[in-house]
């Protein structure tokens, strides 16, 4: 029996396909953010933000964070299941053989045999199916990219955060100097009785709220240390980059290049996921309505002696057709119809949460910058007027000692607001940078 001419035909028959029509979704956008005008899109230093903060420990935390960070070693884990499941899927036909030797007469009984079957749907079912799988496969691999973005951000942030505990350790030990310092001033005063002991306690307690403060920052240290070392996938203590306070807290340059809503649809992977597995969704759809259409079933044998003899072989091809459970199938159209508007719709908010994080996130960077801007101003002046008032009183003019306190208590707050506005600077940065999608592999690398 010739048996290839008739596979071939059931395979031609199903590349007839029935279903629904994929499109990209589309959602209408403003051609601008809200809080700036438009400009072009984003360059390689700015896809690459990190790299503005001119800080070479985090560039190379960074690099060695993707390479060992579990969470991505997890989303390629998934990547490679999806690959394997977009190549089980493309599978048409399946078979297995055997071979088996009975009696006593080797010559006689040794025989191979071989079993091949194929269901092809004649409406395009495996079609559908196939596809399907290739779309799920990409929104892996979009998984895989909004990890990177996520744990880039997560460790930036973790670092910003690891330099403004120790810069807050900093200031506090500073503070202790300088309280200790007028408590000096005030017990020379005493002995010459020019103030009083409630002056000398009150100064006392000053330096004991500054000291009972060091534990907590000290355990935020630590803290932000093994966050990033559990980030870069190792354990904590065996962490061999020297993250050691080096006098400054991360500044990165502010200049941006946002452009526009439209452009997210494309530099966002947690939309271009969404949107692979609304395609992925269309193509169930496609695999339930085909599965209400007649299929053909082939079943090929092929019987061969080991040792002479004629070989034998057979075709059968049967068709089947789902008469009875149409209710049931047009049950499951309906559901995976269903789905699919599910599909939509969440990237439809996808998108939407996006736009809202990239105008959020401009505000708050905004703001912090004015607050930075401030806040310095803020602790120069404090760092005068105590300047001032510690001159007053050692020429005995005239202020209080608790005048002085005040000073020092107003000083130290400026500090900590000048070190929090420069976290928040930072963080404000990253987060816009991680909003606008910036942070995967430039395209051609």
């Amino acid at each position: 029996m010739r048996t290839a001419p008739l596979i071939w035909a059931a395979l031609m028959l199903s590349g007839c396909t029935v279903g629904p029509v994929f499109a990209p979704p589309k959602i209408d956008l403003p051609d601008r953010y809200a809080l700036l005008a438009p400009v072009s899109e984003a360059r390689a230093e700015d896809v690459q933000w990190w790299k503005n903060f001119n800080d070479p420990l985090l560039t190379r935390l960074v690099e060695e964070t993707l390479s060992g960070n579990l969470d991505l070693a997890e989303a390629q884990a998934r990547l490679r299941e999806a690959e394997a499941l977009a190549r089980r899927d493309a599978v048409l036909i399946s078979g297995d053989g055997e071979v088996n030797a009975s009696g006593a007469s080797r010559s006689a009984a040794e025989q191979a045999n071989a079993e091949i079957t194929a269901d092809i749907g004649l409406a395009g079912e495996q079609r559908w199916r196939s596809k399907g799988a290739e779309q799920r496969r990409e929104a892996a691999r979009f998984d895989e990219l909004e990890a990177r973005r996520s744990v880039l951000a997560e460790l930036s942030v973790a670092y910003v955060d690891l330099r403004f505990a120790q810069r807050s350790l900093e200031i506090l030990n500073q503070d202790l100097q300088s309280r200790q310092r007028t408590l000096r001033d005030i017990n020379t005063l005493l002995a010459a009785g020019e103030t009083t002991q409630l002056d000398v306690v009150r100064a006392e307690s000053l330096v004991s709220e500054t000291r009972a403060q060091v534990p907590n920052l000290t355990a935020a240290v630590v803290r932000q240390r093994n966050r990033i070392s559990t980030l870069m996938g190792r354990p904590v203590g065996m962490l061999d980059v020297d993250l050691g306070y080096r006098g400054s807290q991360p500044n990165p340059h502010l200049k941006a290049q946002p452009g526009a809503p439209a452009d997210l649809l494309r530099a966002r992977n947690d939309i271009r996921q969404s949107e692979r597995l609304y395609a992925a969704a269309v193509s169930d759809l496609g695999v339930a309505e085909a599965a209400r259409y007649p299929s053909l079933r082939l079943r090929g044998a092929i019987l061969a002696p080991l040792h002479g003899g004629s070989t034998t072989r057979s075709l059968i091809a049967g068709l089947t057709m789902p008469l009875f459970n149409q209710p049931a199938l047009a049950a499951s159209a309906d559901a995976a119809q269903a789905r699919v508007n599910q599909a939509y719709l969440q990237w439809r908010k996808v998108v939407l949460v996006a736009v809202e994080e990239v105008e959020n996130a401009q505000a708050d960077l905004q703001a912090s910058i004015a607050t930075t801007r401030e806040a310095q101003r803020l602790l120069d002046l404090n760092r005068q007027s105590l300047d001032l008032s510690r001159e007053l009183l050692s020429n005995r003019g005239s202020i209080t000692v608790l005048d002085v306190l005040d000073r020092e208590r107003a000083l130290s707050d400026a500090r900590a607001l000048h070190a929090r506005s420069l976290r928040d600077q930072a963080v404000d940065y990253i987060i816009l940078r991680t909003a606008l999608g910036q942070g995967h592999p430039i395209e051609g690398e």
